[in-house]
């Protein structure tokens, strides 16, 4: 019995790659850190890990930042995990000014492996017939690609390089860092499902259409793996203790989740007259921030076709970030 892990990424997020089988990294945005994004300053975000602890061989030695309970909704025993007793306990690790790893005794990174479609499957750049249907949103080409949109996909080497300049030890703008030196990366279904079927279209400051395509405002990345040992390490870039999550052999993969999202419902100043997709649209205008050649333009997502359904503005409904693709080179 080996050990499988799927992370999925939401929020505020930038996806960094090198061309196949290359590490790359998954940038949690420091919304705050940017700056001002179209004469507002952007609310703190929250950069989290989620894990039962169910999932840990170590739970009692993971220390994280806060234990919640959660229903398990009669969900059986998994082989190697211990039983259920209707409760799951839940782990959240905060990750501002961390970097985290993902280490495989005895095995090294093989890179990243970004999934393809095969020609003709894919219904990018309209959401899936059946957007319900998880399969459908592995094309990484819905998860909205700097370089289409900017011209120039590279990110700010000082990005991804130390922080110098700030006292965590990460890049200005720059939360936290999750290094990926293998397994499988991939868009994921939408978080909300009343977001599945829409279109978003890129606009330019005076309103022209770029671009148009559905968005997810999800990463999934797997890994599979026969080894004996599985860890998630969290450590502090500006030192300090690591945090060092142990996976338990399991016949089935375990879920984390890294979640990048606004921590109030409210926002200040001009927040408070904003919609939901004014929001999406405001928080999108970090990325191009990140970028080593900055546009003149920065187009915007907005919905093209307006909601006949009303959207939610907050965490009660969750915000919808989509995240972006950018490369090292």
């Amino acid at each position: 019995m080996g050990i499988g892990l799927s992370i999925v990424f939401t929020g505020l997020c930038a996806l960094v790659t090198n061309g196949e089988r290359a590490p790359g990294q998954v940038l949690l945005v420091d919304a705050q850190g940017i700056g001002e994004v179209g004469g507002v300053r952007l609310p703190a975000h929250a950069p989290t890990l989620v894990v039962s602890l169910a999932s840990l061989a170590n739970a009692e030695t993971s220390y994280p930042t806060r234990v919640v309970v959660a229903s398990a909704g009669g969900r059986p025993p998994v082989e190697g995990q211990r039983a259920t007793t209707g409760v799951d306990q839940i782990g959240l690790w905060d990750l501002t000014g961390a970097e985290v790893r993902i280490r495989v005794q005895g095995r090294e990174g093989a890179g990243l492996e970004l999934f393809r479609p095969r020609d003709g499957v894919s219904s990018w750049p309209r959401p899936p017939v059946d957007a319900n249907d998880p399969t459908s949103w592995r094309d990484l080409r819905f998860v909205a690609d700097m370089k289409a949109l900017a011209g120039d996909g590279r990110i700010d080497p000082a990005v991804v390089a130390a922080g110098d300049d700030d006292p965590s030890g990460l890049p200005r703008g720059v939360a936290a860092r999750i290094h990926l030196d293998a397994g499988l990366i991939e868009a994921g279904i939408p978080s909300q499902e009343i977001y599945r079927d829409d279109l978003f279209e890129f606009r330019s400051a005076r309103g022209e259409p770029r671009a148009r395509q559905a968005l997810t405002d999800t990463i999934r990345w797997s890994l599979e793996d026969d080894g004996a040992a599985v860890v998630i390490e969290i450590a502090p870039v500006a030192g300090g203790s690591v945090k060092r999550l142990v996976l338990r052999p399991s016949a089935t993969p375990h879920s984390v989740f890294v979640s990048n999202l606004p921590v109030e419902n409210g926002h200040d100043g001009a927040h408070q007259s904003l919609s939901g997709e004014q929001m999406a649209a405001l928080h999108f205008g970090a990325y191009y921030k990140l970028l080593r050649n900055g546009p003149v333009d920065t187009p915007l997502p907005w919905l093209w076709v307006p909601p006949v359904r009303e959207r939610g503005t907050g965490l009660m409904h969750t915000a919808f970030c989509p995240p972006a693709r950018f490369t090292l080179n």
